[in-house]
């Protein structure tokens, strides 16, 4: 934890102060230091447990003792035993006022930490196939890549955002098969193009399921674009491009950030080396004409590189990505976000990877499933929830609640205000979740205005800049003001911020953030209904007021954009 946040020092005071009194026989750690459960009870607490073991006491009579050694001091304004636990109340107008100040010294900065200085991490992520819709799952795999991208960048570490776009393999195959048979010489219309190569997978999966004459033709179709020969190579060409249009018109509406993008196709020539180099080592094997790796002994079953037909799996080409990434950038570290589908096929490669050597410390970043409230969705059976259609309908309900508190603005006015809201509503269902826990993505909930959605802390912000731009006096910290439960909460949130930042990065509790958000939000909400910020007959009250309300923009500004998520104009 960077030890110039005002949290962070006053604990080490807390520290300082518990070692004098406990003396050599045992040294209290940061790790130990608790938050109470309620504000009465102090801002920070130690509990005596196993500092009572080593003694062979009682921990509530060593609280007690320790609580009257200790005195006041710096931050630290009272000193008081409950139970087995020495609780520490801090002096709000000092720490107040220091947590205060560092949010205006820092400003956009403050959270951010430099822990990860010097280390370089690739996360790869929107790993999307061509030829295939991108939908609602997508956008939880986008979500989580760019927040654990942001929130290592926010920590110091060198990231490169990296993208992995599969154009090649059994799908793609299927879709020009389908293509050929049912759709010769015919277009789709100029912007449907992925949704049209969706349908025709969707038609070519449904007529090959029991027709074994289709499978082998679509094989033979998969070994010639691996090949790069024969008649495929031009339709190939024209419809993944139309794939990567898409993809990338996607890309940018979501702001997702891409430094380095590979290409299934690009690694045929490395996948064909490498499935060779493997079997000429012993590592892999032939196994019923199909190439394996054998990993029973580690219990990860079998790893498939190349099927008995000759076509490579995307095992095998995993491998070549990786070779490919490593030579190509030094890095320390490597996170693949994918679902938890594919963590038996991570665990493969990871493992395969290590019998050859390539010690970089690999990492799946799984994520759950994402369903609606009517059941799962399939790719193959075509009953899946577009990426534009689910936009498209989050667009149209916060434009009609937009229009219907706004009578009075224009229609570009509604239009840019909702699809900010609409973009925050999406990012924020999907980042306020456990990434090991399945979402069923409900709409209703995602646009609501109230309770735990992006919707509610876009407001949350426009409340507090329209208060501030009311102000007829400028923010002026003084930590007198911070003479309430509700603004020593609203400091307590503030003051948590860097920290639940660099929890969140550390052990990739993604959902930290938003959930930090949320509490920060209700909050203020709390403070600003138990107290008059502006009183014009008081201006130093408001000005100090102000500079409290102004500390919690500024914070809830910097955890949205943790998630991508914009700020709009007026709600």
């Amino acid at each position: 934890m960077d030890q110039k946040y005002a949290y962070t020092r006053a604990r080490l005071e807390v520290l300082k102060a518990l070692k004098g009194a406990i003396g050599k026989t045992y040294s209290p750690t940061f790790e130990e230091l608790e938050v109470p459960p309620q504000p009465e009870f102090g801002d920070a607490a130690f509990p005596c447990f196993t500092l009572a073991k080593g003694l062979k006491r009682n921990p509530a009579e060593i609280a007690t003792e320790l609580a009257a050694k200790i005195g006041p001091k710096g931050m630290i304004k009272k000193i008081s035993s409950r139970g087995p636990y020495v609780n520490f109340f801090f002096d709000m107008e000092v720490y107040g006022a220091e947590v205060l100040s560092e949010i205006v010294v820092r400003g956009d900065k403050f959270g951010q930490s430099s822990v990860g200085e010097g280390r370089r991490v690739m996360v790869e992520y929107a790993n999307f196939n061509t030829h295939k819709e991108v939908h609602i799952g997508h956008l939880r795999n986008m979500v989580v890549g760019h927040m654990s991208i942001n929130l290592l960048r926010a920590t110091g570490h060198n990231v490169i955002a990296t993208s992995y776009i599969n154009d090649l393999g059994n799908n793609v195959a299927r879709c020009l098969w389908a293509m050929n048979k049912f759709h010769e010489h015919e277009a789709p219309e100029k912007g449907d193009e992925i949704n049209f190569l969706g349908r025709v997978y969707s038609e070519a999966t449904a007529a090959a399921e029991d027709n074994d004459e289709a499978r082998e033709e679509i094989s033979e179709i998969q070994k010639a674009l691996e090949s790069k020969k024969g008649q495929w190579s031009k339709l190939w060409k024209q419809t993944r491009q139309w794939s990567i249009d898409a993809i990338y018109r996607i890309f940018g509406e979501m702001g997702i950030p891409v430094d380095v993008q590979y290409y299934e196709s690009d690694l045929l020539d490395d996948t064909a080396r490498l499935v060779k180099q493997l079997l000429d080592t012993k590592i892999a094997e032939i196994s019923d004409g199909a190439t394996i790796v054998d990993l029973e002994d580690e219990g990860l079953g079998v790893n498939l590189l190349r099927k008995t037909d000759g076509t490579y799996l995307y095992n095998g080409k995993d491998i070549a990505l990786a070779e490919r990434k490593a030579q190509d950038h030094d890095i320390d570290r490597s996170l693949i976000v994918v679902d938890k589908r594919q963590s038996l096929a991570m665990n493969q490669l990871f493992t395969t990877l290590k019998k050859m050597g390539m010690d970089i410390p690999y990492e799946h970043l799984s994520y759950g499933f994402v369903t609606l409230p009517d059941g799962a969705m399939s790719s193959r059976k075509g009953n899946i929830v577009r990426f534009e259609e689910l936009r498209d309908t989050i667009l149209e309900a916060a434009t009609k609640e937009t229009r219907e508190r706004h009578n009075d603005w224009s229609e570009k006015e509604v239009r840019d205000t909702a699809m900010g809201i609409g973009h925050a509503a999406m990012i924020y269902a999907m980042a306020k979740q456990d990434s090991a826990k399945d979402i069923v993505f409900n709409i209703d909930e995602a646009i609501a205005f109230e309770g735990m959605s992006g919707p509610y802390l876009l407001y949350s912000i426009s409340r507090i800049e329209s208060l501030m731009n009311s102000a007829k006096v400028k923010p002026n910290v003084d930590g007198s003001v911070i003479d309430s439960p509700e603004a020593r909460d609203l400091v307590n949130m503030l003051a948590k911020y860097p920290e639940t930042v660099l929890d969140s990065a550390s052990f990739m509790r993604l959902a930290d953030v938003p959930q930090y958000a949320f509490e920060l939000a209700q909050s203020f909400s709390s403070y600003y209904a138990a107290h008059r910020v502006i009183d014009d007959e008081n201006p130093e009250v408001t000005a100090a007021r102000l500079a409290l309300v102004g500390a919690v923009l500024v914070t809830l500004k910097n955890a949205l954009g943790i998630m991508n998520i914009k700020p709009v104009t007026h709600m």
